[in-house]
């Protein structure tokens, strides 16, 4: 690449017009459930109760990569089929941001899942209590979780009939193509990067993966990608390290679990992610509680959504290499 920096955006890009003209956008992200609070399976009479966590059947060598078609909501996020105890599939939302796989209330009263008391989540803008239920099986191409507690979230807050965390990905390669619409989950492995492909190296906080080597006008900045959000967020030390206090519009948050936030609008002439530019983006600036669990309060900090990313060919991101590979061409 001879560290020359390399487009991923188009600078005439504009995402406002439908999602935020209507005062509101959902941002469904950082869904993680609080151990302190979180319930166990109903357990038998006079037994004691535990906390069971999710549990990741082993996957034989070796493994297969697992192709599966996506789709696109209205929100622009993508979504892949998946069973749930059996049946469907049922579209599923990708969200990396998201620690913690979750459901709709339609789909529970579809598929009739056993209760399983309420749960503390820690949803984008606060925390929040839950219902949730009991999961006999969840599979996602040759990924599948058993026997789990899932929060259970409105179907208008969530935008989908359930959404993947990063219990359903980790320890795997995840990438989205977004020309081809498809999304391949494998097994890590190291390779050098093609032609047109930037490599951005993370580090990996509470589940999530950091992105390093990012600025914004020289200042050093902290990078999540959260592929469950519309738009991309920006804190409000950014906001204040970059001098810009006045907004060009302001919306409404509305995370996952119904909970809403007052965000301002503004421009980004010039963002590096890494050796990716990415020019004239639109940020959202608020103070989320998703910064604040991070450990990122007072430290300028971007969580990177779908406007963002979809205007790459691909975007993959391997959670145990710690890295995340743009394909600016397809």
């Amino acid at each position: 690449m001879g560290g020359r920096d390399q487009r991923c955006t188009h600078p005439d890009r504009r995402f406002v017009a439908l999602g935020l003209a209507a005062g509101a956008l959902t941002v469904p992200s950082l869904v993680k459930a609080d151990p302190a609070t979180a319930p166990a399976p109903a357990p038998a009479p006079g037994a004691a109760a535990a906390l069971v966590e999710p549990a990741i059947l082993p996957i034989p060598e070796p493994v297969p990569d697992a192709v599966l078609a996506a789709s696109v909501d209205l929100n622009g996020r993508m979504a892949v089929p998946v069973t749930v105890n059996g049946r469907g599939p049922f579209p599923f939302v990708i969200d990396t941001g998201s620690n913690r796989t979750v459901v709709s209330d339609a789909l529970v009263a579809q598929l009739r899942l056993p209760s399983a008391g309420f749960m503390q989540i820690r949803a984008a803008a606060a925390m929040a209590k839950t219902d949730s239920v009991r999961v006999a099986s969840l599979a996602v191409g040759h990924r599948e979780l058993t026997n789990f507690n899932a929060p259970v979230l409105q179907l208008g807050n969530l935008g989908a009939l359930g959404m993947l965390g990063i219990d359903a990905v980790a320890n795997q390669r995840l990438v989205m193509d977004f020309r081809k619409k498809q999304m391949l989950l494998t097994k890590t492995v190291r390779q050098e990067p093609d032609a047109g492909t930037l490599v951005v190296q993370a580090k990996s906080k509470y589940g999530q993966l950091l992105l390093v080597d990012s600025e914004v006008e020289g200042i050093p900045l902290y990078v999540i990608i959260d592929t469950g959000s519309e738009v991309t967020i920006g804190n409000t030390a950014m906001r204040t390290f970059l001098a810009r206090r006045r907004a060009a519009a302001q919306a409404e948050l509305i995370d996952v679990a119904g909970e809403t936030a007052k965000v301002d609008l503004g421009q980004l002439p010039e963002l590096h992610i890494g050796k990716v530019r990415v020019l004239n983006e639109q940020v959202a600036y608020a103070d989320l509680y998703v910064f604040e669990h991070l450990g990122l309060h007072g430290k300028p900090s971007l969580l990177l959504g779908m406007s963002t990313l979809r205007k790459c060919a691909k975007v993959s991101i391997d959670f145990p290499a710690r890295e995340v590979r743009f394909v600016l061409e397809a």
